[in-house]
């Protein structure tokens, strides 16, 4: 049995820790679930050689991002229906009951995590995008629709570089999430196809 095929397995008997999406639009699709092949964390206020076991959105040390390519392994199994980017809410995080803004865009050009060490060096963003508002009172994960993004990258796989997701930053302790290196989970990309 081929990873691809275990990856679709567990996808099908939905052996994940976050919930289904209950929409009746849903009915009778496949849900597929997976963590990135590549990732890394981008904060305006200080270069980072390694990973991070946390990104930070919203707080006062300004701009931060978290890059991510995930396996398209179910691009020919279906049609993308919904999708959805979930992060891991950091249960040690400073409680912050300011709402920040978390933008998800599509990376327009190739990148290696390596790479990805200053603010300057981020790769352009391009649309479609998609936002959704969060705070840190109570910690709770991040469920973003990507909806229009994965199937741009399904639709035109030349250009699927991944899925930036962005915030400015703020006065207060911004939103913390796990980026699955040290406690919590990584971050998943649920997609349900047809």
């Amino acid at each position: 049995m081929t990873r691809a095929d275990l990856c679709w397995l567990f996808a099908t008997l939905a052996l994940c820790a976050c919930a289904p999406e209950r929409d009746v639009e849903l009915a009778g699709s496949t849900r597929f679930v997976s963590t990135p092949t590549r990732i890394s964390a981008l904060s305006q206020a200080y270069d980072s050689a390694a990973l991070p076991a946390q990104v930070t959105f919203g707080g006062s040390h300004g701009r931060s991002a978290l890059y991510l390519q995930f396996p398209t392994d179910f691009a020919g199994r279906g049609t993308p229906v919904k999708a959805f980017i979930t992060l891991s809410a950091r249960a040690d995080a400073s409680p912050d009951a300011a709402p920040v803004v978390v933008e998800a865009w599509r990376v327009n050009a190739p990148w290696q995590p390596a790479e990805l060490r200053a603010w300057s060096d981020k790769p352009p963003l391009a649309p479609p995008f998609a936002n959704e508002k969060t705070s840190a009172s109570p910690a709770r994960a991040l469920r973003i629709d990507v909806t229009e993004l994965v199937r741009f990258a399904a639709q035109n796989p030349a250009q699927d570089f991944g899925i930036a997701l962005l915030a400015r930053g703020g006065s207060g302790h911004g939103v913390s999430f796990a980026t699955g290196i040290s406690a919590g989970d990584a971050p998943r990309l649920e997609v349900y196809l047809r």
